[in-house]
């Protein structure tokens, strides 16, 4: 990969994460048993991982810390073949960090965010990476990135004719971007964030299509609404569907969802369906729910067919 061509280009946070699962019960004002895992996260860096392992060519844009977490987290992503060369490396704020408590059955509670270190991801930055963006075949980025850069990195994708994805990560980012959601080709929220998008409830399927036709009507090309146990709503301009959710027991939900987004854009990449490509994604997050792992290190091409929702 040179320094100035990427399939995709992802932008946005890079985290450590430090994820909780209880034992039982949650009992306030104690500690609880459980057990606690610390791993590489942040919603841009998982998806540049997971495509990276599917095979194709990944770079990241991104801001961390030279501190001990931000070397981890750089080193264990391009270990696993994302090109990092275009990290911002800064002090002048720690790096990012995300805690997570799940239940006993592996789901979220309570998440809290750490991100102020995606605010060193400014219009400059964006700038000087106009060249590798311009050549991407596809740009994903998530709501972290503060949306003045957001605005510079659409400009240039826009002259490029290069579309771009966004990842709402969470209900308070997604509110930031309801007035630009329109600007992108792809949106990947679950029923919280599209709400936060649209303003729409969304408790059931029926809702969710119709919260996900309601952003095609506001110019997003392709939209997925991920659901948790109701599994997932799509729809285009042309289409939508339901996938339910595969039956199964949940290790850990964490990363799930990036790792279904990473997929469909694999899939989007290499001209597959937009059936199938949500297909494939909910086979994605099916094998990362299965896993203690925020990113799965056997993905592969092959797992995800052998796991496909039919």
């Amino acid at each position: 990969m040179t320094d100035d061509i990427a399939d995709i280009v992802v932008v946005g946070a890079a985290c450590l994460d430090v994820k909780g699962r209880l034992n039982g019960d949650i009992v306030a004002g104690t500690s609880n048993p459980g057990m606690v895992q610390i791993s590489v996260g942040g919603c841009a860096r998982n998806i540049a991982e997971n495509l990276a392992r599917l095979g194709l060519p990944t770079a990241l844009l991104t801001a961390v810390c030279q501190d001990d977490f931000g070397r981890t987290i750089v080193h264990q992503t391009e270990n696993a073949g994302v090109n990092t060369d275009h990290v911002l490396i800064t002090c002048d704020r720690h790096s990012a960090a995300y805690m997570a408590l799940l239940n006993p059955q592996g789901n979220l509670l309570v998440g809290l965010d750490d991100t102020e270190a995606t605010l060193a991801i400014t219009p400059e930055y964006i700038n000087e990476h106009a060249s590798l963006l311009a050549n991407a075949r596809m740009v994903m980025m998530d709501a972290n990135v503060p949306i003045e850069s957001t605005k510079r990195l659409l400009d240039i994708c826009s002259i490029a004719g290069v579309p771009v994805g966004l990842d709402p990560v969470a209900f308070a980012p997604a509110q930031r971007y309801r007035n630009q959601i329109g600007a992108f080709a792809l949106v990947t929220p679950n029923a919280v964030e599209a709400q936060a998008l649209t303003g729409m409830p969304i408790s059931n399927v029926e809702q969710a299509i119709r919260a996900a036709k309601q952003l095609i009507a506001q110019g997003v090309e392709i939209a997925i609404i991920t659901m948790a146990d109701q599994g997932l709503v799509y729809a285009t301009s042309d289409l939508s569907g339901h996938i339910p959710a595969i039956s199964m027991e949940i290790v850990d939900a964490t990363g799930a969802s990036d790792a279904l987004t990473s997929t469909v854009l694999y899939a989007l990449v290499n001209d597959i369906s937009i059936d199938e490509a949500v297909r494939l994604g909910a086979s994605a997050a099916a094998l990362t729910l299965s896993s203690t792992e925020t990113v799965r290190q056997d993905l592969s091409l092959e797992s995800l067919y052998e796991q496909l929702v039919l």
